[in-house]
């Protein structure tokens, strides 16, 4: 069940310049949302800012969950400095989540930049189910692989790339995922991050026919489904020609996606 809960700034961890992982006290949301799903933050006062601004689910701790923010404009800037004590509105958990791999398959997950945020959860998800992943983080530099090792302590098989060659391969994260994709067993991949690397492991996943679930991200105005501005292109032949990210997404099966259509700002 949705609800707007007024949260409290715990703790601000800073992981590059312009990173920072943002903890909140939780009185529900951090035992409700699901690996996947996301909330629409507003910060009371700033009368400035007047639309919330959609975040994914990072982690949980017993009270408390977490929030990746990257500056990338005023509104970003803004819920990075708010004071450890200040208060945030958090509407949520809102959205589809990501389903879990049936018992034969291998997960592999392709992350790059933020996009690494919804997959901390899935993964640790993943680790109490005894379920170890292939996951491959990408950045444009090392600063920018957040939470490599909140991966590697439950478990996972973490390969990094970078686009400068300061840490793992030198090079593009998708340039991992042919490797990853090898071997007997049945893969199903999950993938979030920027549109060229979405577009590129979505045609990989359709030339091998390797099952693949994708979180869009979007620009959302209201994260119910109701001004329509989030909308994707889909094929004519899946539940319609658009779907909302906030409402059917932000987790969608690829193959539903019209990726030769226009895909900004997927």
């Amino acid at each position: 069940m949705n609800r707007d809960e007024t949260t409290v700034l715990l703790e601000r961890e800073a992981l590059s310049p312009d990173a920072f992982l943002l903890h909140f006290q939780s009185e529900t949301l951090f035992r409700s949302f699901l690996p996947g799903q996301f909330t629409m933050v507003r910060i009371p006062g700033r009368s400035d800012l007047l639309l919330r601004r959609p975040y994914s689910f990072c982690d949980a701790r017993e009270g408390s969950f977490s929030l990746l923010v990257k500056i990338a404009g005023r509104g970003t800037k803004a819920l990075t400095e708010v004071p450890v004590g200040g208060e945030v509105s958090c509407l949520g958990p809102l959205g589809s989540a990501f389903p879990f791999p049936g018992d034969s398959q291998k997960p592999v997950i392709v992350a790059g930049g933020v996009g690494i945020a919804p997959f901390v959860a899935f993964s640790r998800a993943l680790a109490r189910r005894r379920r170890a992943a292939t996951v491959l983080l990408g950045g444009r530099s090392a600063r920018d692989l957040y939470l490599r090792s909140e991966f590697e302590a439950v478990g996972m098989d973490v390969r990094v790339s970078t686009e400068d060659g300061t840490d793992g391969h030198r090079g593009l994260v998708t340039e991992l995922l042919p490797e990853a994709l090898e071997g007997g067993e049945p893969k199903q991949l999950y993938s979030c991050g920027p549109t060229p690397m979405l577009l590129r492991v979505a045609a990989m996943a359709r030339e091998r026919g390797t099952p693949h679930q994708v979180s869009l991200e979007r620009r959302m105005g209201c994260g119910m489904g109701c001004c329509l501005g989030c909308v994707v292109y889909t094929r004519k032949d899946s539940a319609g020609e658009y779907l909302r990210s906030c409402t059917e997404g932000p987790v969608f099966d690829a193959d539903a996606i019209a990726w030769e259509r226009d895909p900004y700002p997927l």
